[in-house]
């Protein structure tokens, strides 16, 4: 989540000693290769991230099969499977010496020439999260929604003026709860009110815990109450208490893995874009698992005390975890929705996600979610699991155009030359490391071609449908009117593909169009 320190148990049975989990499997998994994978390069799935959480473990991130990872840093070491690394710009509000909030805000790195300048100069292209579970009071970025909207504004265009192909994410909040999407409003309506333009996201961003957020006295507990939100909206801690379970306002500790409540915040995120009008963007998670903590301290097998127990004396145990980590990846690999969907992503309702972590310490926040054990040395009975989910899936790419474009051109008593342009992304779970060419055409037989560009093997464009490359060719001899035209993305099929019906798209270029006729057609009352 979070907050990375020692976690303070719910319930704690009598600590005798700690069983040392025993050691699954050796360091020398494979991922499923795909066959028309590009000979020699090896990738992982895009779906699927990791926090790495000690350096050290970058070699695992292969065996793991995962096509992203990030460490809540700026900087990490290069995955040998060419995953990508998601960085984070830490955003903080500024605080008084009293510890009152001051209206400003501080950034790490800071917004220089030499800090977050330099970086982004050194990877062009590439996807950055603004902020970190800003949404925590007193921890993580703790920062009011209308400060944040300003910070968010000034980092995006700082990025953004240095590299305009660079992504630009939101912070994740801890989680989608009504406190939580009251944050989402104000930030929204903040910036709105401050810029005059909706807030510009590339790829929004989420986590997803089931976390109480206040006791019974009104304070903040697990996930804290949103800062700058209604207390009344916050999720009621059920104080072990499984009366209290049924209850939509109470967040029991048996429900950490309903998945239910895990569909519903999924559901609630999308439904939140689709109401500002962003639904056509990407969705991420890029953290959750099982935080609560298990360390079995009698029959491994079957343990009767455990660091932690639900409101039913269960244990957050391996086996828990397992079938967790089992649900909720067949959830999001299968989520779809013709209503609140990605479409260029075959409506999914989440393009990426990442389990936290590889390993932290094994009674801290998160660690009976760990892939790792504690040396880093083999897999856990989740890491395992992990590794069999992700190795199910095959490897793929999709390519597909996602938009056409043509400004209008002018004559001037003669004939003139265009230009027509395509975006064009890839829906498949892995980067494609090969060329191909996106060609146009003037006619829907495909036969008249007008020109062709080429997306080079370096550019390596990465799938799950969340980034675009744009090629345009010139059209010239044109005259006066509407003129129709055809883009096919790797005509020539030199990329094997999961669907090759999805490549063409049909555009318009008008050429004069003030003198173009448009009829209007009136209804007489």
């Amino acid at each position: 989540m979070v907050e990375k320190q020692s976690f303070i148990p719910l319930r704690i049975g009598v600590i005798l000693f700690v069983v040392v989990a025993a050691l699954l499997g050796a360091h020398q998994i494979s991922q499923a290769q795909s066959p028309d994978q590009a000979e020699g390069t090896a990738y992982g799935n895009c779906r699927y991230g990791v926090a790495l959480m000690n350096s050290g473990h970058v070699s695992w991130l292969d065996d793991l099969g995962v096509g992203w990872y990030l460490n809540f840093g700026r900087t990490a070491p290069v995955a040998p499977n060419n995953a990508e690394f998601v960085p984070v710009i830490a955003v903080q509000q500024d605080r008084d010496g009293q510890g009152g909030y001051l209206p400003t805000y501080s950034t790490v790195p800071p917004l220089t020439e030499g800090g977050l300048g330099a970086l982004v100069d050194s990877r062009p292209g590439g996807l950055w999260m603004v902020g970190n579970e800003v949404d925590r009071v007193g921890i993580q970025g703790d920062t009011y929604p209308d400060v944040y909207a300003t910070a968010y504004h000034d980092v995006y265009h700082f990025i953004k003026q240095r590299d305009p192909d660079a992504q630009v994410s939101n912070s994740a909040l801890v989680q989608i709860t009504p406190g939580r999407l009251q944050y989402m409003d104000l930030m929204w309506d903040a910036y709105l009110e401050q810029y005059g333009s909706p807030m510009p996201v590339d790829v929004w961003n989420m986590h997803l815990y089931i976390l109480p957020e206040k006791d019974a006295n009104g304070q903040g507990t697990g996930a804290h109450i949103a800062l700058g939100t209604d207390p009344d909206l916050a999720i009621l801690s059920s104080g072990n208490d499984s009366a209290l379970c049924p209850r939509e306002d109470v967040y029991c500790y048996a429900e950490h893995d309903d998945m239910n409540i895990f569909e519903k915040q999924v559901r609630d995120m999308r439904s939140w874009m689709l109401e500002k009008g962003q639904r056509n963007k990407p969705l991420i998670i890029s953290e959750f698992s099982q935080l609560y903590v298990f360390t079995d301290y009698d029959d491994p097998v079957n343990p009767t005390h455990c660091y932690v127990q639900d409101e039913y004396g269960n244990c957050f145990t391996q086996q828990r975890v397992s079938e967790f980590l089992n649900n909720s990846f067949t959830y999001l690999e299968t989520a779809t929705d013709p209503n609140l969907g990605y479409p260029q992503d075959g409506n999914r309702l989440v393009q990426q996600w990442l389990w936290y972590a590889t390993a932290v310490g094994q009674n801290e926040t998160g660690g009976s979610s760990n892939l790792l054990n504690q040396s880093g040395t083999a897999l856990t009975q989740v890491g395992q699991a992990y590794v069999n989910f992700v190795q199910n899936q095959s490897l793929h790419v999709n390519l597909k155009p996602k938009s056409v474009s043509a400004p209008p051109a002018f004559t001037n008593g003669a004939t003139v030359t265009a230009t027509l342009s395509a975006e064009v992304l890839n829906s498949g779970n892995r980067s494609v490391g090969a060329p191909f060419d996106v060609t146009f055409y003037s006619d829907a037989g495909l036969s008249q071609v007008i020109g062709s560009a080429t997306v080079p093997a370096a550019t390596d464009v990465l799938g799950c449908a969340r980034e675009t490359q744009r090629v345009s060719v010139e059209w010239s001899n044109l005259s006066e009117g509407r003129h129709s035209f055809w883009v096919k993305v790797d005509g020539n099929n030199a990329i094997g593909e999961s669907n090759e019906n999805d490549n063409v798209m049909k555009g318009t270029l008008l050429v004069d169009p003030d003198q173009v006729f448009v009829p209007i057609i009136r209804q007489r009352h």
